[in-house]
């Protein structure tokens, strides 16, 4: 229940061993790292390395060959330690790529030589009837030729249509409804006999001029030639899916070096070099976790490194909490108002006691706690984040439920162990007021354990939240008490006015007191007494303010038997089913409103009236490298 121990760690090594020293020192450090170009920079120029985009565009071949050739890998797959310089990774790389994409264009060419010999067989299949060298039907002078198909029907009206034109139909074969069709007719007629051709719906085939001989044999030829070309497709791919068997290994391998060296590069952003060749890395590390890596760096000659604790450097060290697993949820309530600084008390035992107590006090009810605690158990087991805090609530209402005799807002049902709050509203408040009583001074004391903590004697003896504010708040609750129970004074005025006077003029000059008693630096900022006076107002009424708060949380341990009450009086106005869901749904209403409403006042009072007198929370989060990276 602590702030983790940090040492500051600066190493320095030959640039030219960089990447080894981050694959082996730095890729799972826990260092957060501090910009090197600044920290180191004081005799001597130093620079920060600029990124390096090799590894990022090597890796995106890399993942289009692994996609392309359906190679199953990891994504986040990496290597342990480098094996291969980013050289040697592109040339093995290029190689595998050059081989693949000879045979990929090899094949592709094939397909596209296949797909141009397909559209010449789909035109000869049904011209191979045709006893004719096609070569002199292009040297006809004074005829022209059309080749085409027509349906049956629309071939009878052509014909007739071009009975009285210079014009020859010649049927092919047929396919299906479809006739192929040529149609010879004079240079003179072609045109006319083209618009009779378009109105009857003639699609014509353009036969290349650069096919030359008989239809039937170039067919065959044509045939022959789509086999071989099928062959030596299938022999390609065969010799495609080998090379991939045989590189498969390989490319993963080169992946996982390629996502290292990435990471690698993304480390260097945290790093500096100097013209000297010398590369430069300084961070925070946790001190146990200093202790395994200093061993190893020390049997590294090649670097160097040096150790400073916290008070020995300008920079402030990330504050990392160290807490056990029962309060460790409690974590997120501290974070949300802020992460204590490094030599701030951590607060999350102190809330982890408190928001549980104040929420079982305000919200007692052993089935409320009960269905709460088990939506808290759904939500942990989900991995919500609150979910161990609800657990921590239900739990606690199961507690305080009991005590008050409580079951779903019925106290006719358990036994009261300790009080019923709607039968002992006075009792209740005066508890309320002696927990906020007991809390404040608890904060008091957590801000004087901080002022020592950071040897801070103003905060300690003069602060508000000091034994100065400590000494006064003590002597006016101690006398108010007496005089209520007792009808006195317990001791003279003058005696009084000392623990009470006293204490406020210490706070009211505390800046002067401290420079004359502690040589402290002046403060530039003079404060009017004025200022002083109305500052010393402000005080004593937040102290009664805060005080009297913490009636609240009795206020709402009253309202809760008071909503039920409503919830059950409505139930009973209405009998059978209808009874039932008002019960229900009451309850449910009870739980969701009012479950929100305590949780919503366990913050107010953490965080307003008693984290403000003891925590800043302006610490930054321990984030090492190997998260952001």
């Amino acid at each position: 229940m602590s702030v983790e121990k940090m040492k500051l760690l600066s190493i320095t090594g030959k640039e030219e061993n960089i990447d080894g020293f981050i694959a082996e020192y730095l890729l799972d450090s826990g260092m957060q790292t501090e910009d090197a170009a600044k920290v180191y920079e004081k005799g001597w120029k130093l620079k920060n390395f600029e990124y390096d985009s090799t590894a990022k565009d090597l890796l995106k071949i890399c993942q289009e060959l692994l996609n392309k050739y359906n190679i199953k890998y990891q994504k986040d797959i990496e290597s342990n330690n480098i094996e291969k310089g980013i050289d040697k990774i592109k040339n093995e790389l290029d190689e595998i790529k050059h081989n693949f994409d000879l045979l990929e264009n090899d094949v592709n060419n094939k397909k596209d030589e296949l797909s141009e010999l397909k559209k010449r067989v789909e035109l000869l299949e049904n011209a191979k009837n045709l006893n004719i060298d096609l070569k002199l039907l292009y040297n006809m002078e004074y005829l022209r030729f059309r080749y085409g198909r027509i349906t049956k029907s629309n071939l009878d009206k052509l014909e007739k249509s071009l009975g009285n034109l210079n014009t020859i139909i010649l049927n092919i074969s047929e396919d299906g409804e479809n006739v192929w069709i040529m149609c010879i007719t004079t240079k003179e007629a072609s045109a006319k006999t083209d618009s009779y051709l378009n109105v009857f719906k003639f699609e014509r085939f353009w036969i290349p001029n650069e096919l030359d001989g008989n239809p039937q044999d170039m067919w065959a030829e044509c045939e022959k030639e789509i086999q071989r070309l099928n062959f030596e497709i299938e022999n390609k791919k065969e010799e495609i899916i080998r090379i991939k068997d045989r590189d498969e290994d390989d490319l993963i391998n080169l992946y996982a070096q390629l996502n290292l060296y990435m990471k690698i590069n993304n480390v260097k952003k945290f790093m500096a070099y100097d013209e000297n060749g010398l590369f430069y890395i300084i961070g925070w590390v946790p001190a146990k976790e200093l202790n395994r890596i200093l061993p190893k760096l020390s049997k590294d000659k090649a670097l160097k490194y040096l150790v400073k604790n916290h008070d020995e450097v300008a920079s402030i060290p990330p504050t990392k909490l160290r807490n056990n697993r029962l309060i460790k949820p409690f974590e997120t309530i501290v974070k949300m108002y802020g992460l204590p600084n490094y030599t701030e008390t951590d607060p999350t035992l102190f809330v982890a006691i408190t928001a549980f107590l104040l929420f079982g006090f305000m919200f007692g009810d052993v089935g409320h706690g009960l269905v709460i605690f088990i939506i808290g158990f759904i939500m942990e087991r989900k991995k919500i984040t609150l979910g161990s805090v609800f657990k921590a609530g239900g739990l606690s209402s199961i507690i305080f439920g009991l005590l008050y005799g409580s079951i779903f807002g019925s106290e006719n049902v358990l036994p009261s162990i300790f009080i019923r709050p709607m039968e002992n509203i006075q009792t209740m408040l005066i508890y309320g007021i002696l927990i906020g009583v007991i809390l404040i001074i608890s904060a008091m004391i957590m801000n004087i354990k901080n002022g020592i903590k950071n040897k801070d004697k103003k905060k300690i003896f003069f602060d508000t939240n000091g034994i100065a504010g400590l000494v006064f708040y003590l002597t006016v609750l101690i006398s108010g008490v007496h005089f209520l129970i007792n009808g006195n004074m317990i001791a003279s005025m003058s005696v009084l006015s000392v623990f009470i006077v006293v204490p406020l003029i210490l706070i009211m000059f505390k800046d002067n007191i401290s420079e004359k008693l502690f040589k402290e630096q002046k403060n530039a900022e003079k404060t009017s007494m004025i200022e002083k006076i109305f500052e010393i107002i402000e005080i004593l009424l937040s102290f009664a303010s805060n005080t009297i708060s913490f009636v609240r949380i009795a206020a709402f341990a009253i309202n809760h038997v008071g909503l039920c009450m409503a919830v059950y009086i409505l139930s009973n106005m209405v009998s059978g089913s209808g009874s039932i869901a008002i019960t229900i749904i009451g309850n449910i209403i009870v739980i969701v409103l009012e479950g929100l409403i305590v949780g919503i006042q366990v913050l107010r009072l953490e965080y307003y009236e008693l984290f403000s007198r003891f925590y800043s929370g302006d610490g930054k989060e321990y984030k090492p490298l190997r998260e952001k990276i």
